[in-house]
């Protein structure tokens, strides 16, 4: 499409909008924003069929015919041509609209891009998340807080800064009063304004449909920029006529005290810092390079309204409360007789009023600590709104809220938890695999037993709470720890924790409702946190941890060699060859329970033996017989003794095997498992097949 050059055309005023371009040059030129977007190519022809023809057809439309579908509906002129200025190309112009368009302007292609939201979509999240395209409507891009299609505006600036272009065709439509988050002016000091101080209509907000238009009421002649577009219907029957009014000439009082307006502008400053693009590498770090910063202002937003008045504390002022009190009114009850030129809000839009929005904003910047944002005690004030508003709204308004990519802290505030855990059911989002804390030790050092030795030094008052502890309940509450612990340190719920930790689904299921029942009815589950926590920090304070992880991988597939076996067993009385006698793959199964510190029940041995359908119930009673203290006598006692040193030393070659692949070393060949060429005193000479040596040969 070629389009040719304006007559008489408009260099871009700082920070103009595209349709604030469009209303100066039509202004200048005495022709209607339509005739002006044409010239430009940015109107295009459409054949519609309109959907309210459903419930009635028009007097002028009612022609009986008889064709094919599409044809009829012309022969009947069911079909109109429309001759539309799409919305959507406030967000950013096609690729094959920009060259027309900055053809007929005189503008090149960046200054065209220039006076759409594009730009601000880097810094702006919600912008850049945001779909609109000719077949949606704007509805879910005014609940993401991403535009709006109506502008606010400041009317000191468009009666502009006294420049002979401006005098005559007035100050720009800016585009960051279309960002919800933009209330105020800081170069006039003021709130914006939404309204016509005539009519109280809202500028460019259409009547009676979704799908609103760059500009209302393009086909309007004669008006200035800054007069007001809204027709207003005569009552004698002639034909409705534009309110005119101009809206530079509004000077509204403010209705709040000094203080308040002060911290509103101090917010707003720092959102407009926000709002700075990053035009270079180097600006990288500036104060706007937080990708955060307004997802976690839109969420606490949120949270200040679907939980009000839970959230008054944060408030400045009597005066800012009735603001949010007024707005959560107004949005949560529709409005019984609305406006035919209003909608009825709802709790996910941006609040409309700028001095309410700035209301609802600055709550939600206390809410999350102000500049200092300090994570622990967000994550304290977020948790009882987000538990507050959860409970007073349908159940996907958590998952709704954590759709938005949040930062850490934010997003763990905002996942459910049930005695300690996140909840395993509900919306499955990524965010919900956030670790639980800030821990500088990895999912795959936690194993999947909590050893015993941590378990006496770090829960010693939550045992002496807890009356009849067995074994039994002892194994639950070692698997439960850790579990707790591998959510800390790689997030998830329960069973994605399991999972990572090789432990079944069922069992863990069993070991949680298990541990509930016994704290629960102690009320211990916050010493049962306390203890957990103690062990996290031991393990943040400790740099030479165990991979655990790396362990169970290296060893999935492992099996003490028969020669090892052999050895182990040398100068041992022979055992009876009895369905529970020590064997091979009782010594393989104890081996690495040792060495992964996990269930003997969930060894690779037995879950093998398992998917091959054989009975596990001979191997189970060998290692049951071998770990009853009653039976650690004689042979069966030295057995376990060279068991346990042969652990070590396998434990050691697994470390040492994991450090050297981290360090992009090539994995071990078979009889090369472990560090080559170690040898002890009384060690044999030769390694068994997965490369470690065997230990040395204890003498009776």
């Amino acid at each position: 499409m070629t389009a040719w050059p304006l007559a008489r055309a408009l260099s871009p005023l700082p920070e103009e909008s595209l349709p604030g371009l469009l209303l100066r040059l039509a202004y200048r030129t005495e022709r209607s924003p339509a005739r002006i977007a044409r010239l430009c190519g940015l109107i295009h022809r459409q054949n519609r069929l309109p959907g309210e023809y459903l419930f009635s057809l028009p007097a002028d439309r009612i022609r009986p015919t008889e064709r094919s579908p599409a044809r009829i509906a012309r022969l009947c002129g069911l079909i109109h041509r429309q001759n539309r200025l799409p919305g959507e190309y406030l967000f950013s112009l096609p690729a094959d609209r920009i060259r027309p368009f900055a053809s007929a302007a005189r503008l090149n292609a960046q200054e065209a891009n220039a006076l759409t939201l594009s730009p601000f979509a880097a810094v702006y999240p919600p912008l850049a998340s945001a779909r609109t395209d000719g077949s949606r409507n704007t509805t879910a891009v005014r609940k993401s807080w991403a535009a709006s299609m109506f502008s606010r505006y400041c009317a000191a600036c468009l009666s502009g800064d006294g420049s002979p272009v401006q005098t005559l065709y007035g100050g720009p439509w800016k585009l960051r009063w279309h960002l919800p988050v933009s209330y105020a002016c800081l170069t006039h000091r003021t709130l914006l304004s939404h309204t016509c101080p005539n009519c109280g209509g809202t500028p460019n907000r259409p009547t009676n449909t979704e799908r609103q238009g760059l500009i209302t009421h393009r086909t309007t002649t004669g008006l200035h920029p800054a007069q007001c577009r809204r027709l207003l219907p005569d009552g004698h029957g002639a034909p409705a006529a534009p309110c005119a009014a101009r809206l530079d000439h509004d000077r509204r009082a403010e209705p709040l005290s000094e203080a308040d307006m002060a911290l509103m502008f101090a917010l707003q400053h720092r959102i407009d810092q926000h709002l700075m693009p990053v035009r270079s590498d180097a600006d990288a770090g500036h104060v706007g390079s937080d990708p955060s910063f307004f997802p976690d202002l839109i969420i606490a937003a949120h949270l200040i309204r679907l939980s009000w008045p839970d959230s008054a504390p944060y408030t400045t002022s009597t005066s800012m409360a009735d603001l949010i009190d007024g707005h959560v009114s107004s949005a949560v009850t529709p409005r019984r007789t609305p406006e035919p030129a209003r909608r009825t809000p709802t709790v996910w839009d941006a609040p409309e009023v700028p001095a309410e929005c700035a209301a609802v904003l600055l709550a939600a910047d206390n809410l999350l600590g102000r500049e200092e944002r300090d994570d622990a005690g967000m994550t304290e004030r977020v948790r009882p709104l987000a538990a507050s508003a959860f409970s007073r709204h349908p159940a996907n308004t958590g998952a709704a809220l954590r759709r938005m990519h949040v930062s850490p802290s934010m997003a763990r505030a905002l996942l459910g938890r049930a005695q300690g855990f996140y909840r395993a059911g509900g919306h499955r989002h990524a965010r919900q695999s956030l670790p639980s804390r800030e821990s500088c030790f990895q999912i795959g050092h936690v194993p999947a037993l909590l050893p015993q030795e941590w378990l006496s030094a770090h829960f010693g008052d939550l045992l002496s709470h807890w009356t009849h502890l067995t074994d039994w309940r002892m194994r639950h509450l070692r698997r439960v720890a850790t579990l707790k612990l591998a959510e800390m340190s790689g997030g998830g719920t329960w069973p994605d924790c399991a999972k990572a930790l090789d432990i079944p689904w069922n069992t863990a299921q069993q070991s949680l409702t298990v541990i509930r029942q016994e704290l629960n009815s102690r009320e211990l589950w916050p010493e049962f946190e306390r203890s957990v926590e103690s062990v996290a920090i031991h393990m943040d304070q400790h740099t030479d941890r165990v991979h655990y992880g790396r362990r169970r991988e290296l060893l999935s597939t492992w099996q003490i060699p028969a020669d090892d076996w052999t050895e182990l067993c040398c100068g041992l009385p022979r055992f009876r060859q009895g369905a529970t006698s020590p064997s091979r793959d009782t010594a393989t199964v104890l081996i690495w329970t040792q060495v992964t510190q996990g269930d003997h029940l969930h060894s690779p041995s037995l879950g093998a033996m398992r998917e091959s359908s054989c009975s596990t119930e001979g191997l189970v009673g060998s290692i049951n017989q071998l770990r009853t203290p009653v039976n650690r006598k004689g042979s069966k006692r030295e057995l376990l003794l060279r068991i346990d040193t042969y652990s070590h030393l396998l434990a050691a070659a697994c470390d040492r095997t994991a450090a050297s692949l981290q360090a992009g070393s090539p994995p071990p060949q078979s009889g090369e498992f472990a560090a080559r060429g170690c040898r002890t005193k009384g060690s044999p000479s030769h390694y068994f097949s997965s490369g470690e040596f065997l230990p040395p040969r204890r003498r009776r």
